[in-house]
């Protein structure tokens, strides 16, 4: 893991449990797990299909997109009107995953090449601060990050006929990282039902800056930074159990990233590697033990 990422990961979860334990008799301090199966559309698609490559002739994709992704939750209630939230998503057992053929043609021949991603690490990391505004809504201030990292290999035949009767065989790995962190404001609309269950509606908007990274061996790195614009959605179901002091939720969630160059490395490389918008959602479940 990258090690600016994990030291701002370490000061978001060292936020959250200051923020509990330095008052923790004036409030409630509540700890959990999130567990959320959700279908992915990553920023690189493109990539994972070596559409940069030039003149395709033919070409064959299939990626694994679905996955659970897991984590802890953290909170404290500082007052009445004020409420502090931790959640990190993970994604580490190597479920995303996707592989491509594509036959193109070169200056130097015809490419046979097989670029297979094996494994894709995703974190996906989300700070809060609650204030009640109403009795059925809460405005929200947080931080939000985000970070991919894909790992895999190729292998490529060059055949140079008609120049030459030779096919030359290449292989080698390939890893692409993916970072973005920024502020974002949103509103928690909450109804409820009946006693002890109600429901909830999350709207969140993000501006973030981060970095695109690829590596393949044998060829120039290629690095981007971009600004991100993220929004996260959620709809929730909860039910307080009171002799457990747990709160059970469940329902859906949503996010879609869209970005805008800053710089690139070369430019016209990341206007094919990226598709428009970053896409996951899925169903989420979560218990929490208030103390």
């Amino acid at each position: 893991m990258n090690r600016r990422f994990r030291l701002v990961l370490i000061i978001l979860v060292c936020s959250s449990i200051i923020a509990g334990g330095t008052r923790v008799r004036a409030g409630e301090f509540s700890a959990g797990a999130v567990v959320m199966y959700g279908w992915w559309k990553p920023f690189a698609a493109n990539y994972l299909q070596q559409l940069d490559r030039k003149w395709p002739v033919e070409t064959a994709f299939y990626m694994k997109n679905s996955s659970a992704l897991y984590g802890p939750m953290l909170g404290y209630r500082v007052s009445e009107t004020w409420n502090l939230t931790f959640t990190l998503l993970m994604a580490l057992h190597n479920q995303f995953s996707a592989a491509s053929t594509n036959l193109t043609l070169a200056l130097d021949g015809l490419h046979l090449a097989r670029t297979a991603i094996d494994r894709v690490n995703k974190y996906d990391a989300d700070l809060r601060a609650y204030y009640r505004a109403g009795r059925y809504a809460d405005v929200f201030f947080g931080v939000n990050m985000e970070a991919d990292k894909y790992f895999g290999d190729y292998r490529v035949l060059i055949n140079l006929a008609p120049v030459l009767p030779v096919t030359i065989p290449l292989q080698g790995s390939l890893r692409s990282f993916s970072y973005d962190c920024g502020p974002g404001v949103g509103v928690n609309l909450r109804f409820e039902l009946v006693k002890n269950l109600s429901a909830q509606i999350r709207l969140s908007l993000y501006i973030m800056g981060g970095t695109l990274q690829r590596y393949i061996q044998f060829e120039k790195r290629r690095v981007n930074t971009h600004l991100a614009f993220k929004s996260i959605n959620e709809v929730l179901l909860s039910y307080y159990i009171e002799g457990a002091r747990t709160t059970i939720s469940v329902g859906g969630r949503y996010h879609a990233m869209t970005f805008a160059l800053m710089s690139a490395s070369p430019r016209e490389f990341f206007h094919n590697y990226t598709t428009k918008f970053d896409q996951l959602g899925g169903v989420i479940l979560t218990a929490a033990y208030t103390f």
